[in-house]
C-alpha cells in the first residue's frame, strides 16, 4: 500500500490500536492507543519515524486512552472529534477535516452511533483514492459497536444514527477498502465480532448483517443485541473526557510487600487478587481472595467487581512466572484506571503457606463426575455463572443461572451448608465465580473444569 499499518492488540480488551507508518517522510500516526504508550514509542524508535499525532476515534468507554501520554512523551498532537468534550488541549476535528501522513491523508468521517461524537479516519492515497478505513467501532468484522452506552432512553436514538452512518457514509466506500476496527472479538462493546482483526468495504456489505437489515425496526434490533458490559464503563467515559493521570510510557511495576504489610492492608480494606491459572488457585489459595488469573482478563472482572479507590494486593507465584503475572496484571489495571495496586505478596503464595496461614482448595471434577453424582441422586446444586443469553441457549438440565458478575448480590438463595458445583463455559470464569461464592460465605465449592462444553460433548442417551 506504499505505507505500513501495524496492529498491536490488548487482547483482555478485545481491541487493537492502529500505528500508521509513512517511512519516507519519517512520520507515524497512532489510533485509538491505550494508556501503556511503551509499545507504540518502541515501534517508532525501531522504524526511525516520528510519531507525529495521536488520533481517537471517540471517547472510550472501556479502555484509558493514552492520546495524552504521547503528547507528553513523544510531542504528539492529540487529535479527536470537536465533539469530544475533552477538558485538556487537543485538535477539534470534524468532518471533511484531513490530516497529513507524509505523501498520504487520513480524511475525517462523521461517524454517530456507537457515540454520539464518533468519527473514523478514511486513509487515502497520493492519488487520492481511499484505500483504508479505520472505524473505532462504526463497522467491526460482522457487526458494529454496541449504541447502549449512554442507557436505555437513548439507545434506539443511537442506533438510528449508526444506521445512517454505515448507510450513507460507511458503505458508500468501495469494497476494496481495508477495515481496521478498533473494537474486535472479546470487546464487551462489540458483542457478536468475529476472531478476524480487519475486513473490507466489500466483505461486510454481503456478510453484516446490519448492512443487509430490510427495514430500519429490524436493523436497530439487530444492533441492540449485545448484552451485560462491566460496571467500570459508567465513570470511564468522564475519565477519558477529564485526562487520567499521566504515568509516563509504561505504568509502574508493584512492589513486594511483606506479609505484615499485607496485613496492614487488609486491615483497611485491600482486597486480595490472585492473579495465577485458575487450576493453581484451585488447589489452594488465600481465603476471600478473587480469582483473576493473569493469563484472561483481570481488569474486566476487577473493574465489574470492585471500585477504583478500593486497594488491590496481588497474589502471584513467587517465580519468573510470578513476575509476568504481575506485570500483565498492573498493566492491565493499569489501562482501566486502577492504579490502587499497593503491591505483591512477597514471595508469592508460598510465603503464605509457609506462614502457615489458612489456606482454601476446591475441588475440580469434569462434567461426567457431575453427571455420575447428579444420577446417584446427590444432593448437589449445580451453578451455571454464564450469562443469561448463553443460559437460555442451552444448560445442564436443573441448573440455576447466576452470571459471574451478580453472585455478589444474587446468591442469597442458594443453600448454605451444602456443596455447590460451579460450572461455566471454561474454567476461568467458573473458578472466579467460585471464589466469589466463597467470598459470600459458601466454604463447599466444587469447579466443573470442563464446564458447558464438556456437558454438552456427553452421551446423554446413553450414559
Amino acid at each position: 500500500m506504499g505505507i505500513e499499518v501495524r496492529s498491536l492488540r490488548s487482547a483482555e480488551l478485545g481491541n487493537a490500536a492502529h500505528v500508521l507508518i509513512e517511512r519516507d517522510s519519517g512520520v507515524a500516526v497512532v489510533l485509538d492507543p491505550v494508556r501503556d504508550v511503551g509499545q507504540y514509542l518502541d515501534v517508532a524508535t525501531s522504524e526511525s519515524v516520528e510519531l507525529t499525532w495521536a488520533l481517537e476515534t471517540h471517547v472510550h468507554n472501556d479502555f484509558v486512552s493514552g492520546a495524552r501520554e504521547l503528547v507528553a512523551s513523544a510531542g504528539a498532537r492529540l487529535g479527536a472529534s470537536g465533539a469530544a468534550g475533552l477538558r485538556y488541549p487537543y485538535e477539534r476535528l470534524g468532518d471533511g477535516d484531513e490530516i497529513e501522513v507524509g505523501s498520504w491523508r487520513l480524511r475525517v468521517l462523521a461517524t454517530p452511533g456507537h457515540t454520539p461524537e464518533h468519527v473514523a479516519y478514511v486513509l487515502v492515497d497520493p492519488a487520492g483514492e481511499p484505500q483504508a478505513l479505520f472505524s473505532g467501532g462504526a463497522l467491526m468484522v460482522g457487526t458494529a459497536a454496541r449504541t447502549d452506552l449512554f442507557g436505555p432512553a437513548l439507545s434506539w436514538r443511537f442506533a438510528h444514527d449508526l444506521e445512517r452512518t454505515l448507510k450513507e457514509k460507511i458503505l458508500e466506500l468501495p469494497d476494496h477498502v481495508v477495515v481496521y476496527p478498533t473494537h474486535g472479538g472479546g470487546s464487551f462493546c462489540a458483542v457478536g465480532a468475529g476472531t478476524e482483526m480487519t475486513t473490507t468495504i466489500g466483505a461486510e456489505r454481503v456478510a453484516n448483517p446490519l448492512a443487509s437489515a430490510c427495514s430500519s425496526r429490524q436493523f436497530v434490533i439487530r444492533a441492540l443485541t449485545a448484552g451485560t458490559y462491566p460496571s467500570y464503563y459508567a465513570r470511564m467515559r468522564s475519565l477519558n473526557q477529564a485526562g487520567a493521570p499521566l504515568l509516563g510510557p509504561a505504568p509502574p511495576v508493584p512492589s513486594p510487600v511483606s506479609l505484615g504489610e499485607v496485613d496492614t492492608w487488609l486491615a483497611q480494606g485491600a482486597l486480595m487478587v490472585d492473579v495465577r491459572p485458575a487450576a493453581a488457585f484451585r488447589a489452594g489459595h488465600i481465603p476471600k481472595s478473587l480469582a483473576a488469573g493473569a493469563d484472561g482478563n483481570v481488569s474486566g472482572w476487577v473493574g465489574w467487581l470492585v471500585g477504583p479507590e478500593r486497594p488491590l494486593v496481588l497474589v502471584a507465584d513467587a517465580d519468573t512466572a510470578g513476575a509476568a503475572q504481575v506485570a500483565e496484571a498492573a498493566r492491565q489495571l493499569a489501562r482501566i484506571g486502577y492504579d490502587r495496586v499497593v503491591g505483591f505478596l512477597e514471595g508469592g503464595i508460598e510465603t503464605w503457606r509457609a506462614a502457615g496461614r489458612e489456606f482454601v482448595s476446591y475441588e475440580a471434577i469434569s462434567a461426567a463426575s457431575l453427571a455420575k453424582r447428579l444420577d446417584a441422586d446427590e444432593l448437589l446444586p449445580v451453578v451455571d455463572v454464564r450469562e443469561a443469553a448463553e443460559w437460555h441457549a442451552a444448560h445442564v438440565p436443573g441448573s440455576v443461572n447466576i452470571p459471574a458478575h451478580d453472585i455478589p448480590v444474587a446468591n442469597a438463595d442458594l443453600p448454605r451448608g451444602m456443596a455447590l458445583a460451579v460450572h461455566c463455559g471454561h474454567d476461568y470464569r467458573a473458578t472466579l465465580g467460585a471464589s466469589l461464592f466463597e467470598r459470600a460465605g459458601h466454604s463447599q465449592l466444587i469447579v466443573v473444569d470442563d464446564g458447558w462444553e464438556g456437558w454438552a460433548a456427553l452421551d446423554h442417551d446413553n450414559p
